[in-house]
């Protein structure tokens, strides 16, 4: 056997990661290298804690699959009136699909940090220019960045929801 060591491998739980570990372990033992592609794959554990928080966050609003285009006996409008998530995420896909509503947000933010009509508490705040962010299915973090941007921008829809 080789001196030559390999290490451990950190990878999720997609199939071609395990055929590439049993494919590595081939081609070390041709060349004299010991390898266990089992025992030398480690899981992500971020990985682990995405999938996690993605069925929490699925079996909160009811939703057993997480085929956005699934058949479902909802209605759009009454998922989005049953989901706080899909209620944001419907909010943030109206604004930013047209450039019109986008530039009609942000000169709705312009004039209420220019005129001072912005509050929390009864305290006069400046809200900053920041565009809305999406749900991006394959960043992992997107719905909580998404939801605290709209928490950001609060005051403009509870300034321009009352009027």
């Amino acid at each position: 056997m080789s001196s030559l060591k390999v290490g451990h491998f950190t990878l999720d739980n997609a199939a071609n990661n395990g055929t590439m570990m049993k494919s590595l372990e081939r081609m070390l033992r041709e060349h004299d290298v010991a390898f266990d592609a089992t025992d030398r794959k480690i899981m992500c554990f971020a990985h682990i804690i995405n999938l996690c928080s993605g069925q929490v966050t699925r079996k909160a609003e009811n939703r057993d699959d997480d085929d956005d285009d699934s058949d479902s006996s909802q209605s759009d409008d009454e998922t989005v009136a049953s989901s706080p998530i899909a209620c944001a995420c419907n909010v943030v896909r109206i604004i930013r699909a047209s450039g019109m509503r986008r530039d009609d947000f942000m000169a709705k933010l312009d004039t209420g940090n220019s005129k001072g009509l912005f509050r929390e508490e009864g305290v006069r705040i400046t809200v900053p220019p920041k565009e809305l962010l999406r749900d991006v299915r394959t960043q992992w973090d997107s719905v909580y960045l998404m939801l605290r941007r709209l928490r950001e921008m609060s005051p403009v829809w509870l300034y321009f929801c009352r009027i």
